[in-house]
């Protein structure tokens, strides 16, 4: 008896951990279609691409890549913080479980001269350099950029955003699926 709670407990606060790190329940929302996540409303506004990256470049070492630039919305509930937005995390995935996480904002300097959106879920900074937060009830863009194979067609990914929940919070265990 003793050695299978030895076993079972250690298991079971390991199953608890993984989930608080890695949301295993995705939230489906349809493209240019609003999702509601930890007190906010979220949508993808738009996606660019930019192709005929060379091998190399931005630190893609393998194939020919191609940088995707996905423009997120989001509407903070009366409850969300700016500090928490910020602590998000994407990601690009594929129905056969390749994933791409979002690039640094160096990557930006490929879309061309002045891009002012910044990767900040909850926060940017502004032309004088000053803190623009997201606030309740009103819109606030954001990008997040990621190298992909030029081969792969943007039709077959989907953008994922989750919150890292914050010491002391009960994980959801979800996180938002956007169809591009």
């Amino acid at each position: 008896m003793l050695g299978s709670l030895a076993f079972a407990l250690p298991y079971r606060s390991a199953l608890r951990e993984q989930e608080r790190r890695a949301p295993q329940h995705a939230i489906e929302v349809a493209a240019g279609d609003w999702g509601d996540y930890e007190d906010s409303r979220w949508r993808v506004v738009e996606v660019r691409r930019v192709d005929g990256l060379k091998p190399g470049a931005a630190g893609y070492l393998s194939a020919p890549a191609s940088l995707l630039a996905v423009t997120y919305e989001v509407i903070p509930g009366a409850t969300a913080l700016s500090d928490r937005l910020d602590r998000c995390e994407s990601r690009l995935s594929h129905a056969d479980g390749r994933r791409w996480r979002a690039g640094s904002t160096s990557l930006s300097r490929l879309l061309g001269p002045r891009d002012e959106l910044g990767n900040g879920c909850g926060s940017r900074l502004g032309r004088d350099f000053e803190r623009v937060r997201a606030r309740a009830d009103r819109p606030f863009r954001f990008r997040h950029l990621y190298l992909v194979p030029a081969a792969q067609p943007e039709r077959e990914l989907r953008a994922e955003l989750l919150l890292p929940p914050a010491s002391g919070v009960q994980p959801s265990g979800h996180y938002l699926r956007f169809s591009l």
